[in-house]
């Protein structure tokens, strides 16, 4: 019962922190779809290898697009996934990986959080702290993610998908959305 709670405890605080940090963030937000988008930031959830190989394959359609994908994935394991393949642009954070706070603190994060993407896609369809502090920090010009009305402040476009949507369903719905945004002003 008291981890649970220590456990809570540090969540609340991490959340604060993570909104206060967030009204110090500077960016220009700016629509891109994927006609316009050249760079984008692609974050997501790895629980098992079924959804490694689907994220490779949204990967390889972005870069058919030509849209040059940097990506950041977290996995409640503690080591690295056997079916997990470094990669150039592919980071992974553990759950050894972050802090007390839950920030990732492994040497990517700095640079990542610098990049000035011209879309950040966040793939998890729950919360993952890790993933939700990169998404926040983010500079990306257009940040999308799944609605959760605690993360208004943190996404630019927010799709509303039902509690049982697959990774696939979500996919589609941000792949949708992205070919109807009008980037001309």
């Amino acid at each position: 019962m008291t981890l649970k709670l220590l456990n809570n405890i540090r969540y609340r605080i991490a959340r604060r922190n993570l909104q206060q940090e967030h009204l110090k963030l500077i960016r220009v937000r700016k629509p891109h779809s994927l006609e316009s988008a050249q760079y984008a930031a692609l974050l997501y959830n790895l629980p098992d290898e079924d959804t490694y190989k689907k994220i490779e394959e949204f990967i390889k359609s972005l870069n058919d697009l030509n849209i040059k994908v940097k990506v950041a994935c977290y996995t409640d394991q503690k080591i690295i996934p056997y079916y997990f393949i470094p990669k150039l642009l592919q980071d992974i954070i553990t759950s050894r990986d972050v802090n007390w706070y839950y920030h990732p603190v492994k040497p990517f994060v700095k640079d990542f959080l610098e990049e000035e993407f011209d879309m950040l896609i966040d793939l998890s369809l729950r919360e993952h702290f890790p993933l939700l502090f990169l998404a926040a920090k983010s500079k990306a010009a257009l940040k999308i993610g799944h609605f959760d009305e605690a993360h208004q402040d943190y996404y630019d476009l927010m799709i509303d998908v039902p509690p049982d949507a697959t990774l696939e369903y979500f996919i589609g719905q941000v792949m949708h959305y992205l070919t109807k945004i009008n980037t001309e002003s």
